[in-house]
């Protein structure tokens, strides 16, 4: 974990609301590893408000470049705020943080489930699954065509669907086909994905991320502690990607 500066190199609308920002971070780059994320400061740097940091998954990098961007969805003043931030603007940033995904080596068909705005923490394990010659599926559940993730920010070997209702029903043909299943949803999602298909199958067969408020993302301020099966864990260190299996849901 580093605290540094990153600059912006581009600012990209891809739909009102949502923004992928490039920006130049060359220490987070080399070190950033799939379902990390890091706590950039959304404010002026002589201002404090909004006084806490805002958490955003790394949604991709180019590690030879020292680029890495963010999906920004506006949801609050922090995120508003680092949406409107333009081309050579600063970020004051920490991380990376936490523990990501865990792909097994025997893992040849991956599936991955993802909701809206919490797909950011799945394009980099894309990258990851193809370069070990895996064959991915993703899931994109959406409330509507209008808020679907972009396909042109998948690689072409990445099969796509959209799932506009009943995921449970509709992920089921594909979690017969796949080895692991990783997932970025709602809890009450990946809730119900365990309860009916998780059971089924190997140990660990599935991951999540468990959202939680993140107050400080460090594992001092204790308010994102979370019931496993082995005790009291802070998804800002021991997460955000737990075991489905590890949750006492």
């Amino acid at each position: 974990m580093r605290l540094s500066i990153a600059m912006i190199t581009t600012n990209t609308i891809l739909r009102p609301g949502v923004h992928l920002i490039e920006m130049k971070a060359p220490q987070l780059a080399q070190a950033v590893q799939p379902g990390q994320f890091c706590m950039v400061r959304c404010c002026h740097p002589q201002a404090l408000d909004p006084l806490l940091r805002r958490p955003f998954f790394i949604h991709s990098v180019e590690r030879s470049q020292g680029l890495c961007t963010l999906l920004v969805t506006v949801r609050g003043r922090g995120s508003a705020w680092l949406a409107q931030q333009q081309i050579g603007m600063h970020l004051d940033l920490f991380g990376p943080l936490g523990r990501g995904w865990q792909l097994p080596a025997t893992v040849r068909n991956l599936l991955l489930i993802g909701e809206e705005a919490q797909m950011a923490a799945l394009p980099m394990l894309v990258e990851v699954a193809l370069r070990r010659e895996m064959a991915v599926t993703l899931l994109s559940l959406s409330s509507s065509a209008d808020e679907i993730y972009p396909p042109g920010l998948l690689p072409e070997e990445v099969e796509y669907h959209i799932v506009t209702e009943d995921l449970l029903a509709e992920a089921g043909e594909y979690l017969t086909w796949a080895d692991a299943v990783c997932c970025s949803v709602s809890r009450e999602t990946l809730a119900g994905l365990y309860w009916r298909y998780e059971r089924m199958r190997k140990h660990n067969f599935a991951q999540g991320v468990l959202l939680q408020p993140l107050a400080c993302g460090s594992g001092v301020c204790l308010t994102c502690s979370v019931e496993t099966r082995t005790g009291q864990q802070l998804v800002c260190r021991d997460g955000p990607i737990f075991a489905a299996r590890k949750i006492i849901w």
